[in-house]
């Protein structure tokens, strides 16, 4: 059997006995009590209930008519709970059915409240994996690996209650076992690399057509290939071959063969820079940030070739730069160069009508002018017998405003773009005909070697002088395990891991081998991939694991550790400060960034493609979700109170965003070209004043929820009615009956959404829960697919009645009311907001006793006058978080 068979096998039966113990403890944990049912309370399922859920009929598999409750599974409590929850949001009895009164809904959820608090415990999270945001991280900080990264086949996690952390979806499938498998081999292999051999020497040979044209960086001409700009950027300025990737650090030789086309006379030499690229940075990296090996001077207009001896790493390939080229992207070389062009008049007046065409009109966006697509414009004026000079004058506005974009950082690059055709075609430029790599002639240690050699130190250590195998490999795991399995491991623990190196050293195998054998043992044991294994309280280590992972997305650090181990941590007051340590420090932060986009859905948006009739880019869909990211920050950070959710005086965007998308009044902004790039400026996050109670600030005023809560072309009420009261007011709905057709939109464009739902809901079974979603979907059709605000549906061209009526019997008449209602009732949103937190930290639905506590800590906040850094810091020192 195959050293990687037995780890497999050895987790598959770790796993069955993990199952086994799960549901033991489950069991062991329920109450085995049972609770009689009160005369007055059977006579008001009697009168209401039993008609539907009986033990004859049982609709929707409900059963109510029984004498006693018997809570020795927890089934009995769903069921009530889900009872309890119809009858207190008024979705049953159906509404063509007697409703109960008032004191017969009291003595009914009276009842219940009292019985469920008593009998649904607190914790009942199973033993819940690493998700993969978890794993890839804690990856990351037990290696100190922080460009790792799971590769795109890697098995997605299952969503529930709308987040990727709930133990009951985070399932073990054989493909994830096959993950962790080839996970645990990539980390070994960088730990203790297989035996390097010599091999065998080998030559690459280049052509033009070999060489990457990355942007308008170069172009080919007959057997060459054109180098025209010196700008850092690799992606404006340099080539390198597509096919030559050195896989053995060493020795190599290599030759080059250029030429200079159109020198300029009286100039100096060109250069070339020859750099060692690797292959893995990214095409915006900048030339300087890798390694010079060579510069060449090119003097001569017919080829020539260039050979010398270079150490090449893992990983690498030679970069190609004209160092010394006249054209320079950055903003004021390129302005400069480029007044120095605009001294020839028809040059002048063809840059002119490319930038504004049939002047006086408003210049066009830049980006359709970058590379060929510009150059060829300027071509095409410039060739033009009838190319107006008239206002080829350097003094001309049209010349200054030209030369003023120039030196605009963004645009110079994008402008370049075009301008290094020109150089291509008529010269000065740099030709590089054929590049030839030949080797390894000796093996040396690249940054790769000495990476690995510094990874494998910091996990096991350094090697003492004389140390045997066994006891380099013992002291080894005396320092790992603890920091993968995130607490104190036990000799019996480490020697099991210690046994496994020692079979394979005595079967022959290298120490290495053995080594990584044992690694990989470890990255696939349910110590390291599960989090929060023993019921009940959580003992130290996982409440610092718990509070680690919900607050940074990482595994503890070893500060925190430390503190669990010392004792300290179970202080209160150490506790404390320990969580406002790790609290969020920037809107960035991987909790603020991974909790909002699956509380709020901004996650879809990349998958939303806005119409092009509201004019909305893909900078705009960025700078909607970093919005609701600076948004949360701000209320978290500046301890806001809960109402500023929903109605603060103050919004986070960007000036410009706000300008064009929230109609925002500012009186010193110019109103920018809406068709053109944010500039950086443009970008920058700020925060801007706003009068409470109108129809922008708050979480459901902003363009990144009212994006996802769409489909990009039009809107739904009841998508982003039933959106509102799931993730704003947590209002639980009954899944829609099997019998009730699908909403469809009328094709004929006849009828409003209001008149559609108006003949869908004529049933009684779909009017109990259209009488909740829908006034919150109508008084939200004001805004369109992006968060835009309209007075009418624009296919129809009806006014929008945005009127409705709450479920407690509030009329609205627009945004603005339900905003106020939601403002005034806000212990409702924060309990919501409260649960879906708890969610996310503890990995499951909160029991109905833990919403209570929920229910009291946003109570006793909203008392205090306390905000949401106040709530947030309560809800971890409660019971339901400190619970598995």
């Amino acid at each position: 059997m195959s050293s990687r068979l037995v780890v497999v096998v050895k987790t598959s039966l770790w796993l069955g006995f993990s199952s086994a113990w799960i549901g033991t403890t489950l069991a062991a944990e329920a109450k085995k009590t049972s609770s009689p049912i009160p005369e007055a309370v059977i006579a008001v399922l009697n009168q209401h209930c039993y008609d539907c859920h009986d033990a004859d009929t049982t609709k929707g598999d409900i059963n109510l008519a029984r004498e006693e409750i018997d809570w020795h599974t927890g089934a009995a409590a769903k069921m009530w709970e889900k009872t309890f929850n119809v009858v207190a949001y008024q979705q049953m009895p159906p509404v063509n059915r007697v409703q109960l009164t008032p004191e017969e809904k009291q003595t009914l959820l009276g009842f219940l409240n009292t019985q469920l608090t008593q009998h649904t415990r607190f914790g009942g999270t199973l033993p819940r994996r690493l998700n993969r945001l978890e794993y890839r991280n804690s990856i990351r900080t037990v290696f100190q690996m922080p460009d790792f990264d799971l590769s795109p086949g890697f098995p997605r996690d299952t969503r529930e209650q709308g987040f990727d952390t709930v133990s009951e979806a985070l399932v073990l499938s054989p493909p994830l076992l096959e993950a962790y498998q080839q996970v645990a081999w990539q980390i070994a292999d960088e730990l203790f690399p297989p035996a390097k051999e010599k091999p065998p020497v080998k030559t690459w040979k280049a052509g033009i057509h070999d060489l990457v044209l990355s942007f308008s960086a170069a172009t080919l001409h007959g057997d060459a290939l054109r180098l025209a700009s010196r700008s850092p950027d690799i992606m404006r300025s340099c080539t390198w071959p597509s096919k030559i990737e050195i896989t053995s650090s060493g020795t190599y030789r290599m030759s080059v063969k250029t030429s200079a086309f159109r020198p300029k006379k009286g100039d100096k030499p060109m250069i070339l820079e020859v750099r060692a690229r690797d292959i893995a940075a990214s095409d915006r990296s900048r030339a300087t940030s890798f390694r010079l090996l060579k510069e060449i001077q090119v003097t001569q207009e017919t080829p020539e070739t260039v050979t010398f001896d270079v150490e090449l790493y893992e990983g690498q390939t030679p970069l190609f730069r004209w160092v010394n080229a006249e054209l320079d992207h950055e903003a004021d070389a390129f302005a400069a160069l480029l007044e120095e062009r605009f001294q020839e008049p028809r040059f002048l007046a063809a840059w002119q009508e490319m930038l504004f065409p049939g002047k006086p009109r408003k210049r066009v966006s830049i980006t359709p002018l970058r590379g060929r697509n510009g150059w060829d414009i300027f071509q095409r004026h410039y060739q033009d017998p009838n190319l107006n000079l008239a206002d080829a004058t350097l003094d001309n506005r049209y010349t200054q405003a030209a030369l003023t974009m120039a030196k605009d950082p963004g645009t110079s690059r994008q402008l370049g773009d075009a301008l290094t055709y020109y150089y291509h075609n008529n010269g000065p430029s740099l030709q590089l005909h054929q590049v030839t790599v030949e080797g390894p002639f000796k093996l040396v240690d690249g940054p790769q070697d000495l990476q690995r050699r510094n990874w494998r130190e910091w996990n096991f250590g350094v090697r003492k002088k004389g140390e045997t195998d066994e006891e380099f490999a013992d002291r080894g795991l005396r320092l790992f395990l603890p920091r993968l399995f995130r607490r104190p491991v036990s000799d019996e623990i480490r020697h099991s891991y210690l046994d496994i190196a020692k079979q394979h050293w005595a079967a022959g195998h290298r120490f290495d081998e053995g080594m990584h054998l044992m690694l990989r043992s470890t990255l696939v044991s349910p110590r390291f991939l599960y989090r929060e294994t023993n019921a009940g309280e959580l003992d130290i280590y996982d409440l610092a694991s718990r509070v680690a992972y919900f607050l940074t997305r990482d595994p503890p650090t070893s500060v925190i550790v430390h503190q669990a181990r010392s004792g300290k941590l179970k202080d209160p007051a150490v506790y404390r400060a320990t969580l406002e340590s790790l609290l969020p420090r920037s809107p960035g932060s991987p909790m603020i960034r991974d909790f909002t986009e699956q509380w709020l859905d901004t996650r879809l948006l990349p998958e939303i493609m806005p119409d092009e009739v509201f004019g909305f880019s893909a900078e705009e869909v960025e700078l909607a979700k970093a919005e609701v990211e600076h948004f949360f920050f701000t209320l978290l950070t500046e301890n806001r109170p809960l109402r500023d959710f929903i109605d603060p005086d103050f919004i986070t965007t960007s000036k410009r965003f706000a300008m064009e998308n929230y109609g925002y009044k500012l009186t010193d902004e110019k109103r920018a070209n809406p068709r053109s790039n944010y500039t950086t400026e443009q970008r920058k996050i700020e925060r801007l004043p706003i009068e409470r109670g109108g129809v922008r600030g708050g979480l459901l005023g902003q363009s990144a929820i009212l994006m996802a809560t769409a489909n990009g072309v039009d809107t739904q009420p009841v998508l982003r009615g039933v959106w509102v009261l799931k993730n704003i007011l947590g209002t639980p709905l009954p899944p829609v009956p099997n019998n009730v057709p699908a909403l469809t939109p009328d094709t004929q464009g006849a009828k409003t959404p209001r008149e559609l739902l108006a003949a869908h809901t004529k049933s009684a079974s779909c009017r109990a829960c259209h009488q909740q979603i829908d006034p919150i979907g109508f008084v939200l059709e004001n805004f369109n697919p992006v968060g835009g605000w309209r007075d009418q549906w624009p296919a129809i061209k009806v006014k929008i009645d945005p009127s409705g009526v709450l479920p407690d019997g509030t009329r609205i008449t627009g945004y603005p009311d339900l905003k106020r209602w939601i403002a005034q009732n806000i212990t409702v949103f924060g309990q919501c907001l409260a649960e879906k937190l708890m969610i996310y930290a503890t990995g499951r639905l909160p029991s109905y006793a833990e919403r209570q506590e929920l229910k009291q800590i946003v109570t006793q906040i909203e008392q205090d006058k306390g905000g949401f850094r106040d709530l947030l810091l309560a809800l971890m020192e409660s019971k339901t978080f400190r619970t598995r």
